[in-house]
């Protein structure tokens, strides 16, 4: 028995070793693709060929006897990898400018100075507990970034867009854009670009890997791809958007989302349903959920109060929240069954078009969380 299974280790180190090596020349590959994209300004993500790769791979996997798990856990570690290769292979390669961050000790602010300086860009910052005043500030680099609360964005907007020098970039980092941009346009010169960008994360990571950033055109026509290039190069896809698209796609995706989370959360207060010993009943979906809860409160209430009271369009969305709560909650109160089982019916096949790609990302998740949670 000790021989065989002697024997079996060393065939098994042999194939590891082969893994390795094949890694190796993976990784070289790698390399000169990243050299190909840099010379090309091409992004290092690109979602669409990496997905479609993936999923070859996976059912190249299967008719192997590998389980899906496996080949995406294997491949997810190797993707990421070489998209950081592809990045830091671009940033050694790109042209540099200096960036001036207004509100830049804290948040979003801060998270951006730590990343673009990582990369090697000269950044200064300044906010309520240290640094030179705004307009100083503002005055003295190529691309300004505003990265303040919502609530004060126009405000600083116009406290700083006069002084941002000629031929220079004023941009935002907030989730609302119609209103930051007209500032912005409002507050500078002619010949001062504008750019309206907003972060869909949370300042959190070691840069922008596989994250979005929207982009809405605001004035000049050098500085629009320029701010574009440097969110991909430290990892995002950018996605371009009028300010008005921007915020109403926002008043979906943040606030109908963060008020049925904080509805979710201010029930349970109300209940003082025991969360420790709901948990040890828990479904994986469950679970979910509520750690999407407890993620929201254990962050600052300011911001959450911003998104929720300030887009345009949340009142009309919060609206029809409203309503159909109220039209399941008078159905769950008189026992009505068939109502519950036609709504049901009706949205199903409003999301006929959306249920397999619903389907994958929600497995992917749920599965995740029984391996590790």
């Amino acid at each position: 028995m000790s021989e065989e299974l002697s024997a079996l280790r060393a065939e098994l180190s042999t194939i590891d070793r082969e893994l390795v090596a094949a890694v190796a020349r993976r990784a070289d590959t790698i390399r000169r693709v990243a050299e190909l994209k840099a010379r090309a300004g091409l992004p290092a993500f690109d979602r669409d060929r990496e997905d479609a790769h993936l999923e070859a791979l996976v059912a190249h996997g299967a008719t192997c006897g590998v389980p899906a798990d496996v080949t995406r856990d294997v491949f997810g570690v190797l993707f990421a990898a070489s998209r950081m290769h592809q990045r830091r292979a671009q940033q050694a390669e790109a042209d540099r400018f200096s960036i001036g961050i207004i509100g830049g000790t804290a948040g979003m602010g801060a998270f951006l100075a730590r990343v673009l300086e990582g990369g090697g860009y000269p950044v200064e910052v300044t906010g309520v507990d240290r640094g030179a005043p705004s307009a100083e500030v503002a005055g003295r680099h190529d691309l300004v970034i505003v990265a303040v609360p919502i609530a004060v964005t126009s405000e600083v907007i116009r406290a700083v867009g006069p002084h941002v020098r000629s031929g220079a970039c004023l941009a935002d980092v907030t989730s609302l854009k119609k209103a930051p941009l007209a500032a912005m346009l409002e507050a500078t010169r002619e010949d001062v670009e504008v750019v309206g960008t907003h972060p869909m994360f949370g300042p959190h990571g070691a840069d922008f890997d596989r994250q979005k950033v929207v982009l809405c055109a605001g004035r000049g026509e050098v500085w629009l791809p320029k701010v574009r290039r440097l969110y991909e190069l430290f990892g995002a896809e950018c996605v371009d958007a009028s300010a008005e698209e921007h915020d109403a796609q926002m008043a979906l995706i943040q606030v109908l989302v963060h008020e049925k989370t904080m509805v979710l959360g201010s029930v349970l207060e109300r209940l003082k349903a025991g969360l420790g010993r709901s948990l040890q009943f828990a479904s994986p979906v469950y679970k979910t959920e509520l750690a999407m809860v407890g993620r929201m409160f254990s962050q600052g209430a300011d911001l959450y109060a911003d998104i929720l009271t300030q887009n345009p369009d949340a009142a009309k969305y919060s609206h029809v929240f409203e309503q159909e709560a109220a039209h399941f909650a008078r159905a769950v109160a008189m026992g009505d069954r068939e109502t519950v089982v036609r709504r049901f019916r009706e949205v199903a096949d409003y999301m006929k078009d959306f249920a397999s790609w619903a389907k994958r990302q929600s497995d992917a998740i749920l599965h995740d969380l029984v391996r590790h949670g």
